[in-house]
């Protein structure tokens, strides 16, 4: 995959995870109120904005070590799969919930874009659990390969380079929590003085 692929993807994914943020934000303080099922959903996709950004940010400092010579093109595949065995069960788990809503919110509808909305979200989580139950086995047998492998007197430079990708996959997934954090923090903050505002208004109005 050339340098201008992955800029796009990551762009996409990046665009994807701040839109479901900015979502969830929305709606935080009525489901919070609410409670419920739509609670459930509204963390649902939180959690799946979070394994985004935590993905985007991992592929960015994997490569970005691996660019400048602090990892091995070989650490820096056990960065991706390390991050991708952390994330794929948040995200198996979270659009399993998301899934079940737009079902039933396309059978109470019944109209064409909830129908196709639960049609997508079908597609993506069917597909996203193929992948990870073609990947997972695959990734296992990869990385028990590389903590088991002798380097000889290597050895020392092994452990730096897997202390690195640990440290790195932390960051990714701390930078994920906080950027969704933040974002959902923002928009719900905004909306909420806007819905003051508007009340205020029609107080006003009224007098």
């Amino acid at each position: 995959m050339n340098g201008v692929m992955i800029v796009l993807l990551l762009a996409l994914n990046f665009g994807i995870s701040w839109l479901n943020a900015w979502s969830v934000g929305r709606s935080w303080a009525d489901t919070k109120a609410v409670g419920g099922w739509s609670r459930v959903v509204i963390w649902c996709a939180a959690i799946m904005s979070a394994c985004g950004f935590t993905w985007c940010y991992l592929i960015m400092l994997a490569l970005g070590a691996g660019a400048l010579g602090l990892l091995e093109p070989q650490y820096v595949q056990v960065a991706l799969e390390i991050g991708y065995l952390v994330i794929i069960g948040p995200i198996l788990g979270s659009g399993l919930g998301i899934w079940i809503d737009s079902l039933t919110t396309a059978w109470r509808r019944r109209s064409v874009g909830s129908v196709a909305v639960a049609g997508w979200n079908t597609f993506a989580q069917v597909h996203n659990t193929y992948q990870a139950a073609k990947a997972i086995p695959e990734i296992l047998q990869h990385l028990g390969e590389v903590f088991k492998s002798k380097s000889g007197g290597k050895d020392a430079a092994k452990a730096k380079a897997l202390i690195l990708v640990v440290i790195l996959v932390i960051l990714a997934i701390c930078g994920g929590v906080l950027t969704t954090t933040m974002i959902i923090r923002s928009t719900a903050r905004k909306y909420a003085n806007r819905t003051l505002n508007d009340v205020n208004d029609k107080e006003k109005s009224v007098a």
